[in-house]
């Protein structure tokens, strides 16, 4: 019995007796008066009763439409509950992120509680290598680092970023401030595992043959000695406990060089690539993800202020 419901002539039937008007049902249904009629006389005769008198006018319920009708108008408002409650539920659900390790650890991880504080966000970070498919993976959005946006995907920029030698200022002192770049050579360098060799990393090697343009002697410093991790977030922790110079992201060492923990010795940097917000066209939670991404451009900025 339940697959033979005509739906659409008991919601046409709901909506008429509630108004007692064809003409507000269709308007509120968004179909046509005639259609409405139609539903109606289908389920009058599927019931094999009249469901309104429609003389004269106006329309009032039958002894049948009368019976029916609370039945089917209590039924639909508990389904809009229902519904509305699941809404709500997935509503008040953490956003998945996805981001690669060093950005969820150095970048999200440390903010999280000051994002529930200024816009009631909470999120649950997925932190990986490999770029989560938004499409089937279980996550909201992804915290994209590319030299360009995803075609198929709402790709919103976040920040771009810049490669920077960084140390502790004790070792600063101990040396000596920097008068160029060629004196490198007497720190040792803190090297990470860049995990896309396609992107022209930043590498230490990379930083010396640009830097040669603006002063030759770079050439002496050796840019392949030194100390070497897997991770960038591992080569920043190295240079906080005075291990040498690293050559990492700037938006990743924002917190440190607004405290003061980190320092730059010198300025010349190398260009990095983009950090980008990106999710499907359709997503559920579209709103709050457009919410955290302008809030998250907001403290870009400020950190980058404070980093200056």
């Amino acid at each position: 019995m339940r697959k033979q419901l005509p739906l659409n002539a008991l919601r046409a039937f709901e909506a008429a007796a509630r108004h007692l008007s064809f003409a507000k049902a269709a308007e509120e249904l968004a179909v046509t008066p005639t259609a409405i009629s139609h539903q109606i006389r289908l389920l009058e005769e599927i019931t094999g009763q009249d469901l309104f008198r429609r003389r004269p006018r106006p329309i009032t319920l039958t002894e049948a439409g009368e019976r029916l009708f609370p039945v089917l108008r209590d039924g639909l408002d508990r389904f809009a509950a229902a519904v509305a409650g699941l809404r709500a539920d997935t509503d008040r659900r953490p956003l998945v992120v996805a981001a690669t390790t060093a950005f969820a650890s150095r970048w999200l991880v440390p903010r999280l509680a000051k994002l529930k504080r200024d816009i009631d966000l909470e999120l649950v970070i997925e932190a990986s290598e490999k770029p989560a498919d938004l499409r089937s993976d279980p996550v909201d959005f992804a915290i994209r680092y590319r030299r360009t946006p995803i075609p198929d995907l709402e790709c919103n920029e976040l920040a771009r970023d810049r490669f920077i030698p960084v140390m502790r200022p004790a070792l600063l002192e101990s040396g000596g401030p920097f008068n160029a770049i060629a004196e490198l050579a007497q720190h040792r360098l803190i090297h990470f595992r860049w995990k896309r060799p396609d992107l022209d990393p930043p590498t230490w090697e990379r930083y010396i043959a640009e830097a040669r343009a603006i002063e030759p002697d770079a050439a002496k410093v050796d840019a392949t000695r030194g100390l070497r991790v897997s991770e960038e977030a591992h080569a920043i922790e190295a240079a906080l406990a005075g291990q040498g110079i690293a050559l990492v992201s700037d938006i990743l060492v924002q917190r440190e060089l607004a405290s003061g923990a980190l320092v730059r010795p010198v300025d010349f940097a190398v260009q990095g690539l983009c950090f980008y917000v990106a999710y499907v066209a359709d997503a559920p939670r579209r709103g709050a993800i457009e919410n955290f991404l302008l809030w998250a451009r907001d403290e870009m900025a400020d950190a980058a202020d404070g980093s200056r």
